[in-house]
């Protein structure tokens, strides 16, 4: 079997991922280029005697290699010399796409064009003419969906014939003046440096790019200088850099006018009229907010259905487990039944409304929308010092707080993505949910449940929002950027996208479950059971009561006892303090906690009974004060490893940490004391 390497690059949202995803399907992984934070992901593809490694390159622009990705891009393809790249460009949106195309022709590499979104150029009523193309650039082109399986195989079979045939390398056709001063500069780099006699390593240094100047001697660099000075009085231009701008955009222009006609339809597409609604001035955040609640209201409504059969099948596997052990105490029976399935078990029934809200979420991102709200919430982002580019990662901290941190990295401002990063834990992540829908069902209607659940998000959005505003102007004063991104058009969600995207995130929820949760809930078992009191000694007493006084003669009920008067503040009692502890690991062990000390109170007792538990031992205010104290306290260790990641420094995460626990203690203090003026 022969091996190939494919690279894709293109544009971002321009398909490129799905394209990834579809070559790939499952034999892929992601991880970060050496000594940069910038996503990696390689796939693998056996077709036709071939094993075709494939590699997702950053979403780009160009590359000038003024971003991380896009050095990262360039060096890929310069430097580890993949077989073939396959470029993918929208057809409906080829002016901006070209420029791209363009410079890594000049990189003389073997390329494909994947030509996507043509029945999106149809619908603005384009036609774009494949053949044309190829014959403009000299280059294959293919045309089809980045989703169909038969492109597929199409652009495979391509792959397969330029890597046999080896095509010549394309020459890009500018004009004859400019590739007589390319030429002239290739000559006098070839007299010392002859591994930079490229093209476009020539073009590279017309545009003034500062690494490749750098590269060569000062004597070699005067006569190149000469040279581009004559390039500049001839064209007009003072600024080097835009000499080749200019000479990129009057190629593509050409070459648009040749491969586009239009059929009559109205430009203004079905996206251009959407967006006359959604991103309206005064109707773009009303209905942002209503989609959000109608988000959480689905969240609800279709999650109770699975938390109940969940529920039931914990209860029931409880019971079948134990049913193998003989009647009375037994350590491993104790330890199964209430430890791993009572602990586990009483996060895992909250699973369904975490994957539903990375469901929505995804959603979101596939039809285009997660793009107009960045720039709908640009313009309230740039009052506290952030750009809408901001929003996104912050909206993406509402399924985990991990990823979120990773994707602050689109924000190209310093600064801004350092504030970002700061305030990202305090959007409510999916950790902390299982703690909201336990507080809220118990005290909450059904009918207010989901307003209640949304205030709660707005009110960690409100959170991060001043905290921003603050650090904007002291820890991390300096300019803003503004806001540059690229709308996709709307397209209708792919189905296979949604379950993969909801998977992956969905994923490390259950993976936590299986790893950390199970490990953390069974040394939760051991604080609550040993040490054990003698039983034989209260035989007049209840099971309830002789199981009240081992939780609280156990390690975690000495260890909540001991710092309960902490939180007496807000009349939470020795087993909150207890949950609230496990809660630092993971949000989601504030649950597993509580039903584990449930567990030993009254065994076999179910989700419902541990929320009417909850309602009987806390007043509103209390409960209040919890939900406070979990939604703005630091989320888990592994946010701790993402920010000391991103941040390349100790003192970042270490000071998020303790002082959004101390943020959370005042908080749950105050609104402790506001509601019982109410409640």
């Amino acid at each position: 079997m022969k091996n190939m390497k494919i690279a894709i690059a293109g544009n971002p949202n321009v398909g490129k991922s799905t394209l990834f995803n579809t070559l790939t399907g499952s034999d892929q992984h992601v991880g970060n280029y050496p000594g940069v934070t910038v996503e990696r992901k390689i796939g693998h593809v056996n077709y036709d005697g071939y094993a075709i490694t494939v590699v997702d390159l950053p979403g780009i622009y160009s590359m000038n290699a003024f971003s991380p990705e896009e050095i990262v891009s360039r060096q890929f393809i310069a430097q580890e010399s993949p077989d073939l790249i396959i470029n993918i460009v929208d057809a409906s949106n080829l002016e901006k796409n070209l420029y791209l195309t363009l410079q890594i022709l000049e990189m003389r590499v073997p390329v494909i064009i994947f030509l996507n979104m043509i029945d999106c150029a149809k619908k603005a009523g384009v036609d774009v003419s494949p053949a044309v193309l190829e014959r403009e650039v000299e280059t294959p082109v293919i045309h089809g969906s980045a989703k169909d399986h038969q492109s597929k195989a199409r652009l495979l079979d391509k792959c397969v014939d330029v890597f046999e045939n080896r095509p010549k390398p394309t020459t890009v056709p500018y004009s004859e003046n400019l590739r007589k001063y390319i030429g002239v500069i290739k000559e006098i780099l070839s007299e010392k440096y002859p591994e930079f006699a490229h093209d476009w390593i020539a073009i590279r240094l017309i545009e003034g790019s500062s690494s490749e100047r750098e590269s060569v001697d000062d004597e070699t660099l005067k006569r190149v200088d000469a040279v581009i000075s004559e390039i500049s009085s001839m064209s007009g231009h003072r600024i080097h850099s835009m000499i080749m701008v200019q000479e990129r955009y009057a190629l593509i222009r050409n070459i648009v006018r040749k491969i586009c006609c239009r059929n009559g339809v109205s430009a203004d597409d079905l996206s251009s009229r959407i967006d006359k609604v959604l991103l309206h001035e005064r109707f773009s955040l009303p209905i942002f907010f209503a989609t959000l609640f109608l988000i959480f209201q689905f969240v609800f409504t279709i999650g109770e259905p699975f938390e109940n059969v969940l529920a039931y099948v914990f209860d029931n596997i409880g019971v079948f487990a134990g049913s193998f052990f003989p009647d009375g105490p037994s350590f491993f029976k104790d330890l199964i039944v209430n430890g791993i399935i009572g602990g586990v078990g009483g996060i895992l029934v909250f699973a369904p409304y975490i994957f539903f809200i990375f469901m929505a979420i995804s959603v979101l991102e596939d039809s285009g929308y997660m793009s107009r709200v960045a720039v709908i919430m640009d313009k309230w982002m740039g009052r506290i010092g952030l750009s809408g580019k901001s929003f996104m990662p912050m909206v993406l901290g509402f399924g985990c707080t991990v990823p979120a941190i990773m994707g602050a990295r689109i924000v190209e401002n310093r600064h801004e993505r350092m504030a970002t990063i700061m305030v990202i834990p305090f959007m409510s992540c999916g950790a902390r949910l299982p703690v909201y829908l336990l507080i809220i069902s118990a005290f909450i209607p059904f009918k207010f449940q989901a307003l209640t659940l949304l205030l709660v998000y707005f009110t960690g959005v409100l959170f991060a929002v001043v905290l921003a505003k603050i650090l904007r102007l002291t820890l991390f004063k300096g300019e803003e950027n503004p806001l540059i991104i690229e709308l996709p058009s709307y397209s209708m969600p792919s189905f296979r996208n949604i379950l993969r995207l909801t998977w992956e995130r969905g994923r490390h929820f259950l993976e936590k479950a299986g790893t950390i949760i199970l490990f953390a809930s069974i040394i939760l078992w051991v604080l609550n059971t040993y040490p054990g009191i003698d039983r034989s000694k209260h035989p007049d007493l209840s099971a309830n009561v002789v199981a009240q006084m081992q939780a609280e003669n156990s390690f975690a009920g000495r260890i909540g006892h001991f710092v309960e008067p902490v939180f007496k503040v807000f009349d939470a009692d020795w087993k909150i303090a207890s949950s609230f502890i496990a809660s630092i690991a993971a949000k989601e062990l504030f649950v597993s906690q509580m039903s584990i000390l449930n567990a030993i109170d009254e065994t076999g007792e179910n989700t419902d009974a541990l929320q009417r538990k909850f309602k009987e031992n806390y007043s509103f205010p209390t409960a209040l004060a919890v939900i406070l104290f979990i939604l703005l306290s630091a989320p888990c260790i592994a946010t701790f490893a993402a920010v000391r990641s991103e941040t390349n420094s100790w003192i970042w995460p270490s000071l998020q940490y303790a002082g959004m626990i101390l943020i959370a203690y005042m908080t749950a203090v105050a609104g402790y004391f506001i509601s019982r003026m109410f409640f």
